[in-house]
């Protein structure tokens, strides 16, 4: 019962007086029907105006019951079962009532027999009434009055799914729903909001055929990537639509709840916990480093290795709104630093360390678009080479016990301006790691979905415009991997790393981008080229056909965790010295603007190593 007041009465009674009016004359013709069934259709006269004053106090006393349990303050439009026990208790109190006055009268003019069955008629008034908002739809649902309207299958018969098929039952958003499938077998057979459960994903196929729906919903709240996929293949020779729920929130209402499927979603594996005990003691109670902390990386970095409880996550990047949007993504009072700082000047990053005096170092600051860097190899040299090797140099004089560098595939027998920094950076980290014989490692993978350098962000706005969807290569192919997936391995991998370790990730197979753009554009309920074009247009300069995770003589081996691999062949690294002169040799070029002798002297460093290995 909720609290009301005189004030909110007055506002009640102007504002219901002809529902409580309607209210009462319905509880006492109720009760005057009942009553005459009961007297064999006749009521004499004395008793005929006794039962039509007691029937009336019932019809008054209905109308206070309602007050008192707010019954004229519900959305009726949206009425459940809640709802309706309001009604119920209301009633109830009004059968006690004629109850209670039988029992202290000697007449009966509604006779005791008589009370039960009027509360269940009142009940059932009341409710008819109440939900007059839902006639249309009610109707509509018995006599197919939402025929015509889009159909719907929805996968998934639990909570979300009938929250679904709720909030599409009147037909207001132009679809309906045909039936369920889930792949529980208890229940097949079984209705949820009047839809029967028709069988399991595999029966999918059938059911499209069936039915001719227009869409196929995952009512599902997360949906397993392998669900995702075994409902898009028993899709795909269908001009069905596939799509899954969004979440009902408030200040959605008014909007479907239905989204596409992204591409992250089908491609993404079981994802990744750090809460094994190698984790925990690598980071647990640790002051934690990340540079590069405004990325697409660095910042799920960040948020993931707060996830073990160290001590302090502090978060480095010459970025300032990236790093304040990053900040105001993680959780309240949650241990963290915010370093407005640059890799690439040395006493900037010299101070940040002696400020933040790091234990673990995750270096991920690196500019990573290979045509952009193919235009102006300058900043990525500058950046990539002089910049980690400032801060290498920072992370050695504060005797940094973990550093762990975030590489590419591009460093893979490198074409390409970013693929010769990323090598470098590898080579750097395994010089320092056999001098000093601290936890330096590198970790090493492919595209990550999503990312500011991935295709695609460029794939959906190309989308999103009504195409072309550019691809560079029809045979070209790339390994993918999901942000928070990738994340979650560098930490895995870091926590197990030893000193001088290479360290890569299990990508899966590599997949073809011509394939990832159909996909795209079939995710989004449409077809190539009916309704979005793919435009090959060429690889792009530093560009492979192919990418590689890891070289021959690198020979990867299986770890402890079974996405990680080791690379246990011969990982020659020239030796620190010589590295160092090699980045005085880039600065002085970098200085004097050269970028042709800069990158010379970075091929000749990385060309140099892969020849001794």
């Amino acid at each position: 019962m909720a609290g009301w007041t005189p004030g909110r009465l007055l506002r009640g009674a102007r504002k219901h007086a002809l529902e409580a009016a309607l209210d009462a004359a319905v509880v006492a013709l109720c009760y005057l029907l009942v009553t005459g069934v009961r007297l064999g259709g006749r009521i004499d006269a004395p008793e005929h105006t006794s039962a039509v004053l007691v029937a009336l106090g019932a019809g008054a006393l209905q109308v206070a019951a309602n007050i008192v349990f707010d019954v004229y303050w519900r959305d009726w439009a949206v009425a459940a079962l809640e709802d309706l026990v309001a009604i119920a208790k209301a009633s109830v109190v009004v059968a006690a009532g004629l109850l209670l006055f039988n029992l202290v009268t000697a007449e009966h003019p509604i006779p005791m027999t008589a009370i039960l069955p009027g509360l269940g008629l009142v009940i059932l008034a009341e409710g008819a009434i109440k939900i007059r908002p839902r006639w249309r739809q009610i109707a509509g649902a018995a006599f197919g009055g939402t025929r015509g309207k889009d159909g719907a299958i929805i996968v998934g018969a639990g909570h979300t799914g009938a929250l679904l098929a709720r909030d599409l039952s009147d037909g207001s958003r132009g679809t309906r729903v045909i039936c369920f499938v889930d792949d529980d077998p208890h229940k097949h057979g079984t209705y949820v909001r009047g839809a029967r459960v028709e069988g399991t994903v595999a029966d999918l196929p059938a059911l499209i055929a069936r039915h001719a729906p227009a869409v196929v919903v995952i009512a599902i709240a997360d949906p397993p990537a392998d669900l995702v996929r075994r409902v898009l293949e028993a899709s795909r020779n269908s001009s069905v639509r596939v799509r899954r729920v969004g979440g009902f929130r408030i200040s959605t209402a008014d909007r479907s709840p239905l989204r596409p499927i992204d591409i992250d979603e089908l491609l993404q594996r079981d994802p990744v916990r750090l809460d094994s005990a190698g984790t925990r003691s690598f980071l647990e109670g640790k002051r934690v480093l990340v540079t590069g902390a405004a990325g697409s990386i660095g910042s799920v970095l960040a948020r993931r290795a707060l996830e073990v409880s160290p001590a302090e996550v502090a978060l480095l990047d010459q970025n300032e709104s990236g790093l304040h949007d990053v900040m105001a993504g993680l959780p309240p009072a949650s241990p963290t630093r915010l370093v407005l700082g640059d890799v690439r000047d040395r006493m900037d990053i010299a101070r940040a360390v002696a400020l933040i005096r790091p234990d673990v170092v995750f270096h991920a600051a690196a500019y990573k678009h290979v045509p952009i860097l193919e235009s102006a190899p300058l900043a990525g040299i500058v950046t990539n080479v002089l910049g980690t090797a400032s801060a290498f140099a920072a992370f050695d004089d504060a005797g940094v016990e973990a550093v762990v560098f975030v590489s590419s595939d591009k460093a893979v027998a490198p074409s390409s301006v970013l693929g010769l920094t990323k090598r470098f950076g590898e080579l750097l980290t395994l010089a320092y790691a056999r001098a000093t014989g601290r936890r330096w490692s590198v970790v090493r993978f492919g595209n990550v979905l999503g990312s500011s350098g991935s295709v695609v962000p460029v794939f959906t706005r190309q989308i999103d415009d009504g195409g072309p969807v550019t691809v560079t290569d029809a045979a070209a192919t790339r390994y993918f991997m999901t942000i928070p997936e990738a994340v979650g391995l560098v930490i895995q991998a870091a926590s197990d790393a030893r000193p001088g370790d290479l360290l890569l990730l299990d990508m899966g197979a590599p997949v073809k981008i011509l394939d990832l753009a159909r996909q795209m554009i079939w995710l989004r309920g449409l077809r190539t080229p009916e309704d979005i074009e793919i435009a090959v247009t060429g690889l792009r300069p530093g560009e492979k056909l192919h990418e590689e995770l890891w070289l021959p003589s690198e020979e990867p081996r299986p770890t402890s965790h079974p996405r990680v691999l080791r690379a246990t062949g011969r990982l020659e690294a020239p030796p620190l010295d010589d590295l160092h002169a090699a980045t005085r040799r880039i600065a002085d070029a970098a200085r004097e603007g050269d970028a042709a002798r800069a990158l010379a002297e970075l091929r000749a460093v990385v060309g140099a190593a892969g020849r001794a290995t």
